[in-house]
């Protein structure tokens, strides 16, 4: 009887104390997240970009490329002024990888005192070996001015401690989630779009398209898709996955083609994957259309 509540108790203590663990890598990865926009008003955003962009970093420009080295290779000076702040966040178990989004404005000037464009970011995140954040891909839709304000997440200054040194971390291949892309592509050209978006979104999904709002839960998501008919194909490229197997992303091109006039469309597309019991569900989807 001892040893069964002393295997107890120790179970109790090792989830509570991964429990805190967990909400200490989310509330880093936030205050991660507000630094790098609070850099983009101080040294612009080419370098703030260049500052938090981790070595193997994807950007969409317009196919997707190695991040650093094309901001190393593209520097034009602009005084203008992009803003954003999180307003929905998630980490993995394992600390590893997380992902934040939110609304994004953008100014002509720093001077400017209103916005003349605006949209929604999604940018995942990775724990470096040295401790500290930086992501590893970012994406966003544009939409028309919003009627209202997401609230902005927050954080606590006083949790925040130095960043601790990671060893051996585990670098694991994105095989499973490659595969669940493959065989959305395949359920989608069987039961349709909407019936196939139904089998991987949940009442917390967000799918993030070019002028319209972010569509969220399922009836907002079923009745987007039940006006969409031309046919999409997605085409994966790459992605993480974090070492709990938890949490992942998946990126790469999306072509829609119209029924009707056969004419198709290429975009880049980001889908983030959460654990949700045993089954993936898609907690955010972004697709922007290619810039020729």
């Amino acid at each position: 009887m001892k040893r069964m509540i002393f295997a107890f108790l120790c179970l109790v203590i090792s989830g509570g104390t991964f429990a805190q663990q967990k909400n200490q890598n989310l509330n880093s990865m936030i205050a991660t997240e507000y630094n790098f926009a609070k850099s983009a008003s101080e040294i612009g955003t080419h370098d703030s970009f260049l500052k938090f962009i981790a070595d193997d970093g994807i950007l969409f420009r317009p196919t997707p490329v190695n991040g650093k080295k094309f901001l190393n290779e593209n520097n034009k000076p602009s005084n203008s002024l992009l803003s954003w702040y999180p307003d929905m966040t998630f980490v993995a178990r394992a600390g590893d990888l997380g992902f934040t989004t939110g609304p994004w404005e953008w100014r002509r000037s720093k001077t400017d005192s209103s916005a003349l464009a605006f949209g929604n970011f999604c940018t995942v995140w990775q724990k470096q070996s040295n401790g500290e954040w930086k992501f590893v891909i970012d994406i966003g839709n544009q939409n028309d001015k919003p009627l209202s304000e997401p609230t902005a997440l927050q954080y606590q200054t006083e949790s925040l401690t130095q960043p601790q040194l990671i060893k051996r971390m585990r670098r694991e291949k994105p095989d499973e989630l490659l595969t669940l892309d493959k065989q959305f592509k395949v359920i989608s050209e069987k039961m349709g779009v909407k019936e196939t978006y139904k089998k991987f979104v949940n009442e917390e999904s967000r799918i993030l398209r070019d002028g319209v709002f972010p569509i969220v839960g399922l009836k907002q998501i079923s009745d987007y898709f039940s006006t969409q008919t031309s046919k999409m194909n997605f085409k994966p490229v790459g992605g993480k996955i974090s070492s709990s197997k938890d949490f992942g992303f998946t990126y790469g091109g999306l072509e829609i083609t119209n029924q009707e006039s056969k004419l198709s469309e290429q975009f880049n597309y980001m889908r983030i994957y959460k654990k949700n019991g045993k089954h993936w569900v898609i907690a955010v989807e972004v697709a922007n259309k290619r810039e020729k």
